[in-house]
C-alpha cells in the first residue's frame, strides 16, 4: 500500500484543498473592494449630476467671488450659467475679453466648489423605473446586485469557512512527506504520520464541509458573472434594497437632521450609537428605519408616528430581532386591528425567524398557550385581548408590547384601552404605532402618552397651543418620532406597492364557500365584497382604514375594482367621502368633469373607478394613493390603472395597496402571476405572445383551482 502512494496526486490534492480555501477566504476579502467600487460609482454619478445642475446657477454668482471676473463679458459671449462655463475649453474662455489666466483659475475653482457643495447635499437617484439610464447608473445597479448576492453567500458560508480554516491550519502544522525520495529516507513514525494525515485529507474531501465549500465558491463565481440585464430587472422589483446598500456603504445625500427631525443632536448621537444587532434580519433597512429601530430600543417606551408607507412594521420587527438575539425566549405581543392580523404574521415570517402565533378565532386559546410556553411573537386584535389579558397581567413578562394603529386606544374609558393599560408593568418595552399625524391633536396624543410617559401628559396639555412650533416637538422628541416621506425618501422612485392581507370574517368565509359550491369563479374573485352589507367585510374594513389614513395626510385616493357590484357597495360604504364614480356606463363627456371635481375638492377625497374604465384615457395625478379591491386577471389592467395616477405631473409619492384574503383565490392568482411573470417579461410589448401571457387565467386552471377549493373548504360544511 505504501509503495503505491502517488505523491503527484497527493500534492495535487493538497493544492486543490488550499486553492479552494484561498478562494473561500477571498469571498470575504473582496467585500472592501466591492464596497469601494460602489462608492466610486456613486461619487461619479453625484458629481455628474452636480455638474448638470450647474445650469440652474446663474453666471451672476461669480460677482460675489471678488476675483475681478468680468461677468458681463461672459454673458455677452453666451455663458449665462455655470454649466456652460464648466463645459467650455480653457482657450475658449481666454478668448473672452477681460478673462486672463488668473480669472480662468478663479472660475475653475468656483465651479469646483459649487460641484462639491451640490454633490454633498444632492440625493443620489438611480432611476424611477430602470429605464433611460446612463452607463454609470447601469454599472452601479450591477455592482450593487453582485454585492447583494455576495453578501448572502458570505452570510451563509461563514460557518463553513471557519471549519475549513481549522482543517487547513491542522494540515499546515502537521508535517507530511510529499515526495518519493523523502519517503525512502524517512523513519517509520514519519511515514505512519503521513498515512494518518492522508486518511484525514480523504475523510475531509468526503465531508459536508468540503462539499459546501465547493458549492459556495461556485455560487460566488456565478454571482460575479451576473449580467447587467438581470441586475436591472432585479432593481425594478427591489429598488429599496439598492438605496439601502448605498446608505449603508456611506453614500447618501439624506442629511441626519432630516432623519432625526426635531430630536436634539445629543439624543440623536446616543441613539445612533446604540449597537443594533439585526444579523437575523432578512432584508435591508434604510438609514431612517435603522434609526427608528434603535430609537425603539434605546428609548424603550415610545410612539412611532412615521407617515404611512415608511415601514413602521419593519422597524418594529428589527427591534424584535435585536431583543431575541439577546434572549432567545423573549415574548412579543402585537395588538392590532383585525384587518392587519395576517399582514403582521406574514411580515414577521418574511423578515425574521421569530416563531409567530396568530391568537385569534376558534383556536385562539390553544395558540396563546403555545406562545406562552415557547415564546416568540403573538399577534392578536383588540377584541381578543379581552380574553387573554388576565393570563398575561401578573403572570408573564413581555419583552416588547406593540400596539399598532394606536389611536384605537385614545379613549381612556374604552374597555380595549383598559385591557392594554393593564400590561404596563408586564412590558419591558412598549411601542405604539400610528401613521396619523398627532402633533395637532394634542388631546389624542396626551391620551396615548399617558400610557408610556404619564409624567409628561399634563405638561403637554398645558402647552397645547404650542403644538405647531419646534419647541413643542423638541419636548416630545424623546418619546414621539415622526418622519415624512418627503424628508427621508427623496431619492427613491415615487411609487411603492404593498399587499394588504386581510383575515376573512365568518360572513366572508360563508359566502366564499357558497361561491365554491356554485362553481362561481367570478363570485370567488369578489371575496369579502359579496355581502350587500359590508360591515362584516375584512377587506372593506381595511379599505376604510387606508382611506382614513390618507385623509389624515391630505392625500386623495383612487379605489379600483373590476366589478360594478363591488364599486356600488364601496360607494355606499364611503358615503360623503366619495367624490364620484367612473365606470363603463359613465358617459365619456362626464368623466373629465368628475375628475376635475375630485381634483378641486378639499384634500382627502376618494374617487372610485372600474378598472377597465378608470385605467385608460384618464389622468388622475391629484390622487397619490391607489387601492385595488381584488387582483386583476391581466397585469396590463393593473399597470394601466396605476399609470393614470403615477405619470408626468405627479408631484407626490404614490402608494399602491392590493387588498387580499389569505387562503382564497386572491392568493392563488398571485402565485399564478408569479409563474407567468418571467414569460410576460420576456414577451411583453414585443409580440402577439404578449397578449397570451398577459392573461393569467385559462379555463383549465380555473377548473383545477375550483376543484382544490372544494376539497379544502366543502368538508367544513358537510
Amino acid at each position: 500500500m505504501k509503495e503505491n502512494l502517488s505523491f503527484t496526486k497527493i500534492n495535487r490534492l493538497i493544492e486543490v484543498l488550499t486553492d479552494i480555501y484561498e478562494y473561500l477566504d477571498m469571498i470575504y476579502s473582496d467585500r472592501n473592494v466591492q464596497e469601494e467600487g460602489i462608492r466610486n460609482l456613486c461619487g461619479r454619478i453625484l458629481r455628474e449630476d452636480a455638474e448638470k445642475s450647474l445650469a440652474e446657477v446663474s453666471v451672476q454668482e461669480l460677482k460675489k467671488s471678488k476675483a475681478g471676473i468680468r461677468v458681463s463679458a461672459l454673458t455677452d459671449a453666451g455663458y449665462d450659467d455655470l454649466y456652460k462655463l464648466s463645459c467650455a475649453k480653457d482657450w475658449e474662455l481666454l478668448a473672452v475679453q477681460g478673462i486672463g489666466e488668473k480669472q480662468l483659475e478663479a472660475i475653475r475653482n468656483i465651479i469646483t466648489e459649487f460641484i462639491n457643495r451640490i454633490s454633498e447635499y444632492t440625493s443620489l437617484r438611480i432611476s424611477d423605473d430602470g429605464t433611460d439610464m446612463d452607463n454609470d447608473r447601469k454599472d452601479l445597479i450591477r455592482a450593487i446586485h453582485i454585492f447583494r448576492q455576495c453578501e448572502l453567500i458570505r452570510r451563509d458560508a461563514e460557518g463553513t469557512r471557519v471549519e475549513y480554516r481549522d482543517f487547513i491550519e491542522l494540515l499546515s502544522s502537521e508535517p507530511i512527506i510529499r515526495s518519493r525520495l523523502k519517503w525512502l529516507f524517512s523513519g517509520r513514525k514519519a511515514k505512519e504520520h503521513t498515512i494518518l494525515m492522508l486518511n484525514e485529507i480523504v475523510s475531509f474531501c468526503d465531508s459536508s464541509v468540503f462539499t459546501r465549500a465547493k458549492v459556495f465558491t461556485s455560487q460566488y463565481s456565478q454571482a460575479l458573472e451576473i449580467s447587467q440585464e438581470t441586475a436591472i430587472n432585479d432593481y425594478e422589483r427591489n429598488s429599496a434594497y439598492y438605496y439601502a446598500i448605498i446608505e449603508k456603504i456611506g453614500i447618501s445625500g439624506t442629511q441626519k437632521p432630516l432623519i432625526y427631525s426635531s430630536i436634539s443632536a445629543e439624543l440623536a448621537a446616543e441613539i445612533d450609537a446604540y449597537p443594533l444587532n439585526i444579523a437575523g434580519f432578512r432584508g435591508a433597512l434604510r438609514a431612517y428605519q435603522e434609526f427608528g429601530a434603535k430609537y425603539i430600543l434605546h428609548q424603550e417606551r415610545v410612539l412611532l408616528g412615521d407617515e404611512m408607507g415608511l415601514g413602521k412594521t419593519i422597524q418594529a420587527i428589527a427591534a424584535m430581532i435585536h431583543i431575541k438575539a439577546e434572549d432567545a425566549g423573549s415574548h412579543f405581543l402585537i395588538v392590532c386591528p383585525a384587518s392587519v392580523l395576517i399582514n403582521w404574521c406574514r411580515e414577521i415570517r418574511k423578515f425574521s425567524d421569530i416563531d409567530t402565533y396568530l391568537v385569534h378565532g376558534t383556536f385562539a386559546w390553544e395558540t396563546f398557550e403555545k406562545w406562552q410556553s415557547l415564546g416568540g411573537a403573538a399577534v392578536t386584535n383588540f377584541e381578543t385581548m379581552g380574553k387573554i389579558v388576565d393570563y398575561i397581567d401578573n403572570h408573564m413578562r413581555l419583552s416588547l408590547l406593540i400596539i399598532d394603529e394606536a389611536h384605537y386606544i385614545k379613549n381612556p374609558d374604552a374597555q380595549r384601552t383598559r385591557n392594554i393599560r393593564r400590561l404596563d408593568n408586564e412590558s419591558d418595552r412598549i411601542l405604539m404605532m400610528s401613521g396619523t399625524p398627532l402633533e395637532n391633536r394634542v388631546e389624542e396624543m396626551c391620551s396615548l402618552i399617558d400610557f408610556i410617559r404619564p409624567d409628561m401628559s399634563s405638561e403637554i396639555r398645558s402647552l397645547a397651543q404650542m403644538s405647531s412650533v419646534p419647541q413643542f416637538r423638541e419636548m416630545i422628541a424623546p418619546f414621539y418620532l415622526r418622519r415624512t416621506r418627503d424628508q427621508v425618501l427623496k431619492e427613491l422612485p415615487e411609487i411603492e406597492e404593498e399587499q394588504e392581507w386581510c383575515l376573512m370574517s365568518t360572513r366572508d368565509k360563508e359566502l366564499y364557500i357558497y361561491d365554491i359550491t356554485q362553481n362561481d369563479f367570478a363570485g370567488m374573485r369578489r371575496v369579502s365584497f359579496r355581502d350587500e352589507n359590508l360591515s362584516g367585510s375584512a377587506k372593506a374594513g381595511r379599505l376604510v382604514e387606508l382611506c382614513d389614513l390618507a385623509c389624515e395626510e391630505g392625500r386623495r385616493v383612487v379605489v379600483y375594482s373590476f366589478f360594478r357590484e363591488t364599486i356600488d357597495r364601496v360607494r355606499s360604504l364611503l358615503g360623503g367621502r366619495c367624490a364620484g364614480v367612473i365606470c363603463g356606463t359613465t358617459p365619456i363627456t362626464e368623466r373629465q368633469a368628475i375628475i376635475d371635481k375630485f381634483s378641486e375638492d378639499e384634500e382627502g377625497r376618494v374617487l372610485i373607478c372600474q378598472v377597465q374604465s378608470g385605467g385608460t384615457g384618464l389622468n388622475i395625478q391629484a390622487a397619490s394613493v391607489v387601492i385595488f379591491c381584488e387582483p386583476q386577471i391581466k397585469p396590463s389592467l393593473t399597470n394601466q390603472a396605476i399609470s393614470r395616477v403615477y405619470r408626468m405631473g405627479q408631484v407626490h409619492n404614490v402608494l399602491v395597496y392590493h387588498l387580499l384574503c389569505e387562503d382564497t383565490l386572491d392568493e392563488a392568482m398571485l402565485i399564478r402571476l408569479g409563474e407567468k411573470q418571467s414569460e410576460f417579461d420576456t414577451y411583453a410589448d414585443r409580440s402577439v405572445m404578449a397578449e397570451a401571457t398577459d392573461n393569467l387565467l385559462d379555463r383549465e386552471w380555473i377548473r383545477q383551482f375550483i376543484d382544490k377549493e372544494r376539497e379544502k373548504y366543502l368538508p367544513m360544511v358537510v
